[in-house]
């Protein structure tokens, strides 16, 4: 973005925002204010629209159903909010950052845009409208699920959200199977589809389907460990364990994150194991997200209840099985990714979770990593890893004990495995090899 002086289109979300892009014409912000380096447009909406379409649609539809934990509306009433909400809210929105990348393209000039997420499936199809020869790329950085569960979207969601990514030049996910999933999701209405080359044909144009898993900031992770700040933390870490065993997770409290199975299988770890009790302490960070949503804070409620409940089951006087810090701060969770024995990561389902990469990387203690089947990450790391089924508690439990009474040899060459997988894969090859299929494009197009 620097490198080529570009626009990040983004939504503005405080009055602050509004005020800052207010300053400047046509709220295009530049970044930084001397000498910039790229620029930020602000889109500035009514909070009602962008309710519907954040909140109702983006976050409570999409973001549920691609990780295969949406409801369908019970009441006629619940369906016809959703219709609106989609019309009023997630159609305008979409049309509106539409209409301002088409106002920011450089005639006879080679413009790319690169279009992220869920949040915006509808906007390839407007802007390829106006600028039909336009390189278009879009990267979907949660899971895509197969084709017959994102059937349960209603068709006046589903059928745009396909038509549009396919007007798109490339269609981006983070592995493999979820561009399988999208390839299947576009069989009934492609002209043809070739899984052979991850290629799906569409109204006399071709899209690319590919995936590029992304990797993790590296140098700027190894900078902040050393930070005076951790340190500190790190004595605070060793202080909690003592001579315990540390189990260790951290997650925003999303209801994809499966934290209560992962408390669950702890629980039943410790049922079934009481000669660990005072010899293993589960230490979790996290953050809330979402808190505007009833759904989120019902989860974050049995969340707490479950670790009180646990807590008050198995503690002694000198021990205390679950300790949370929520809204930990970012170099305390840096502390205890360097320092954990084992850590949890057992989603639901994840695009690829990069707290399994974060972590090992991090890692100095040899540490064992306990990683959910459907996280993305999982496809890169499965050797490496204590693989579970996120929804099976009892195989969890089973692996919470493997990790506790692993050799020291096995801890160690898993460790070192997955640093080298990890490592094997940089952030600056997600984006330098989305680049290189973009020039191919462009070489396809002389």
């Amino acid at each position: 973005m620097e490198n080529i002086h570009g626009f990040w289109v983004a939504a503005s979300l405080t009055p602050y925002d509004a005020e800052v892009a207010g300053q400047y014409a046509e709220n295009i912000v530049p970044i930084p204010l001397k000498n910039p380096k790229f620029y930020l447009p602000f889109l500035i909406f009514d909070s009602d629209v962008y309710h519907k379409y954040y909140d109702d649609i983006s976050n409570s539809v999409l973001w549920y159903t691609q990780h295969y934990i949406w409801k369908k509306p019970e009441t006629f009433k619940e369906e016809e909010y959703l219709s609106r909400a989609w019309i009023e809210g997630y159609i305008p929105v979409n049309k509106a950052y539409a209409s301002k990348i088409n106002d920011l393209i450089v005639p006879d000039k080679q413009n790319i845009v690169m279009l992220q997420d869920y949040h915006l499936y509808l906007a390839a199809s407007y802007i390829r409208k106006t600028h039909p020869n336009l390189i278009l790329t879009q990267f979907i950085h949660i899971p895509w699920p197969k084709a017959k569960y994102l059937s349960i979207l209603p068709e006046y969601m589903r059928q745009p959200i396909i038509e549009s990514l396919l007007a798109n030049d490339i269609v981006g996910f983070h592995i493999p199977r979820y561009a399988t999933n999208f390839l299947d999701s576009c069989i009934e209405i492609a002209d043809k589809v070739d899984y052979q080359n991850n290629v799906v044909y569409y109204k006399d144009r071709t899209i690319h389907v590919k995936s590029y898993p992304i990797s993790i900031d590296m140098d700027s992770l190894n900078q902040l460990s050393e930070h005076s700040d951790v340190f500190n933390y790190e004595r605070y870490i060793e202080k909690l364990r003592g001579d315990s065993f540390l189990i260790y997770r951290t997650d925003r409290a999303d209801l994809s994150k499966n934290i209560l199975r992962g408390y669950q299988a702890y629980e039943m770890f410790l049922e079934k194991h009481p000669e660990y009790h005072g010899k293993v302490v589960f230490l979790a960070t996290g953050k809330s997200t979402r808190s505007n949503l009833k759904d989120y804070q019902d989860y974050r409620k049995s969340i707490e209840e479950l670790i009180r409940d646990i807590n008050q089951k198995y503690s002694t006087e000198n021990w205390r099985p679950i300790e949370e810090i929520f809204e930990a701060p970012y170099k305390l969770v840096v502390a205890a990714l360097k320092n954990y024995d084992c850590l949890m990561v057992n989603p639901l389902c994840d695009g690829m979770n990069v707290v399994s990469k974060e972590g090992p990387f991090l890692n100095q203690n040899n540490g064992v990593l306990i990683l959910s089947e459907e996280a993305g990450s999982h496809v890169e790391l499965k050797d490496q890893v204590l693989s579970i089924n996120p929804l099976d508690v009892d195989e969890t439990a089973e692996a919470i004990h493997r990790a506790v009474t692993m050799n020291e040899e096995e801890r160690t060459s898993k460790c070192r495995g997955l640093k080298e997988l990890i490592q094997k894969n940089t952030l600056s090859d997600w984006i330098s090899n989305q680049f290189r299929d973009i020039q191919m494009v462009i070489d396809d197009r002389l």
